[in-house]
């Protein structure tokens, strides 16, 4: 999410801890007020989400120990829970924490209300000696751009969030042959490689990919029969194979009984503009069995012969995203 506003003058009001017990249902009104039209967009339900948290009440709190939950900073007014700096752990042991959003209702923008919710954040971070802090923000929002940049964040990556429409999905496509096929057990090792070889430097410096992802043995076989008896959820892969090398990967998670399903695409940069295309035929392809919904993808600039191949069947754009850090060290 993006923040919406840039600090100006001196605000009156005051900053505390986002408390869940009684602040959920004005976060979801907040939310919606600051990024109405972008979750509109995007297909989310983080407001609805909100909203049910905040109408479960104690049982949402029978139910919290065993949730990932973030926290955060609220900015009250007069009484009214009027901004929010929302961040979370990346994962139990890591030192990186996520800012999800900044956000503050419009009639109260331009007073820095936001500026200070952030470095309310930062300040956080810093107290539980977390070394990095991670957002994303859409590239045409200068004020919050701006913002960032004054208190340290850079750029790292430029993501690209495309969607096919369940409606627009190719009619008729080729199915894989040839130098694409399936995954197999043995392809673990390489398929890390691929990936990692596959994701800009600077990405995988703040977003490490694990080996243990691409593991294809019996227990990962079980995981996978659990997640479509139990979420619906089911992931189809095919890699390109050149003289014995893995040069191209790409997986769909589709899902039976919601949207979107999800496409990954890795290339090796030298082998770019040769595998995009038939890749992504392929697995689209492969899915044509499931539930049809949209179908996503985040594409990093740096990998433009994914965008045009995608583009060339049918996905359009629905925001680009900075991807930002601040290293605290």
């Amino acid at each position: 999410m993006i923040a919406q506003a840039i600090r100006k003058c001196p605000a009156p009001g005051h900053i505390r801890p986002f408390s869940p017990t009684r602040d959920l249902a004005a976060l979801a009104r907040l939310i919606e007020a600051a990024f109405g039209e972008e979750l509109a967009v995007t297909g989310s339900s983080m407001v609805q989400d909100l909203r049910q948290m905040a109408f479960m009440g104690p049982m949402f709190w029978a139910t919290r120990a065993t949730m990932p939950f973030f926290t955060g900073y609220v900015w009250i007014e007069e009484g009214q829970l009027v901004g929010n700096a929302s961040l979370s752990q990346e994962s139990e042991h890591s030192s990186s924490w996520v800012i999800s959003n900044v956000a503050v209702l419009p009639e109260f923008r331009g007073r820095g209300i936001a500026g200070q919710l952030l470095e309310a954040a930062i300040a956080h971070v810093r107290r539980v000696r977390g070394r990095r802090i991670l957002l994303q923000v859409r590239a045409g929002n200068q004020p919050a751009l701006a913002m960032y940049r004054h208190r340290g964040f850079v750029t790292f990556d430029t993501l690209h969030e495309l969607s096919l429409a369940e409606h627009r999905w190719p009619l008729t496509l080729k199915p894989a042959t040839g130098p694409l096929r399936p995954v197999r057990a043995k392809d673990g090792p390489q398929l890390y490689q691929l990936v990692a070889a596959s994701t800009p430097r600077e990405a995988l410096l703040r977003h490490p990919v694990r080996a243990r992802r691409f593991h294809r043995g019996l227990w990962w076989w079980l995981s996978q029969g659990f997640q479509l008896a139990f979420n619906g959820q089911q992931l189809f892969e095919l890699v390109a194979e050149k003289q014995g090398e893995l040069v191209a990967y790409g997986c769909i998670t589709a899902h039976l009984f919601h949207g979107p399903d999800e496409l990954e695409l890795y290339v090796l940069p030298d082998q770019r503009g040769h595998w995009e295309l038939s890749l992504v035929e392929g697995l689209i392809n492969l899915i044509q069995g499931m539930p049809r919904y949209s179908l996503r993808a985040c594409v990093s600039e740096s990998h433009p012969e994914g965008l045009r191949a995608l583009e060339q069947l049918g996905f359009e754009t629905l925001r680009v995203l900075e991807q930002m850090s601040l290293d605290l060290t």
